[in-house]
């Protein structure tokens, strides 16, 4: 019966790979700007520009975020298979990935929500700040409570 799970995990990983494969390689058109000429891609921006608007670059960073966390989770439930170290350091990892996610989907919420609401882009920005900082207000709140 464990192999039940193991090869649809097997199944759903290659239908990822493929599903990313698939988009990668698709065609995308490109579009002209309303009373403009159309845009090629290399219009003189620079690598980091065309490298943070590439989908492909997105979906690797995706990837590998998806197996470092699988693989921090896989060391730091085995137990006494690994060294104290390495369960530790899965942990902290785990930890620190959590508390940067939350903090960024706090921020990015606030933001969008703010930005949708008719602020303009600083005015957003300093909301989502805010926002953050009520959360590690909260967050030394609750320890110098003990509660955490």
């Amino acid at each position: 019966m464990a192999q039940s799970p193991v090869l649809l995990s097997v199944l759903f990983g290659i239908l990822l790979v493929a599903t990313v494969g698939y988009i990668s390689r698709h065609e995308w058109r490109q579009y002209a700007v309303a009373g403009g000429e159309n845009v090629s891609r290399r219009d003189g921006r620079s690598l980091a520009s065309r490298t943070v608007n590439s989908p492909a670059a997105w979906s690797v960073a995706f990837v590998l975020a998806v197996v470092a966390v699988g693989g921090a989770t896989v060391v730091f439930v085995s137990g006494t298979a690994v060294p104290g170290w390495a369960t530790r350091t899965a942990g902290a990892v785990l930890a620190a990935g959590f508390v940067l996610g939350l903090a960024l989907y706090l921020f990015y919420g606030s933001f969008v929500s703010a930005r949708g609401r008719g602020l303009n882009r600083a005015q957003a920005a300093a909301v989502g700040s805010w926002a953050l900082g009520l959360l590690l207000i909260a967050a030394v709140v609750l320890k110098l409570l003990g509660l955490v």
